[in-house]
């Protein structure tokens, strides 16, 4: 986990400095373990964005059936992959979402997935 010198400030490198102690506290198992994996899920997300770099496969952003709704509203006709590239995430958990409310939320047409009316 290489800083980047050329791409941060003093003070973004202090905090990237202090992510990689916490990471390692995290990784040599010195944090209870319920909380272990959510906060290196966290901690790692954080550094790539200051950094610039891409985040650790497994951190991708969660999104909720709301975030696919509110797409679709504004873009209906959409395809999956579509969705998912528009909101930073993976298409099967796009997918994951349309399927699940695909009988009252959602429905599939032709041309793509659209809200359905009413």
């Amino acid at each position: 986990m290489a800083e980047r010198p050329d791409k941060l400030g003093r003070g973004a490198r202090g905090v990237v400095r202090g992510i990689d102690e916490e990471l390692a506290r995290v990784e040599r198992g010195l944090v209870g373990y319920e909380r272990l994996l959510a906060q290196r899920e966290r901690l790692l997300a954080a550094r790539a964005a200051l950094t610039g770099e891409r985040p650790p496969r497994g951190t991708a952003p969660r999104i909720s059936q709301e975030d696919v709704a509110g797409y679709l509203s504004e873009h209906p006709g959409s395809w999956p992959a579509q969705i998912a590239a528009a909101l930073g995430v993976p298409v099967t958990n796009v997918s994951a979402h349309l399927y699940r409310g695909k009988h009252d939320r959602f429905e599939r047409r032709e041309g793509g997935w659209r809200l359905k009316s009413g």
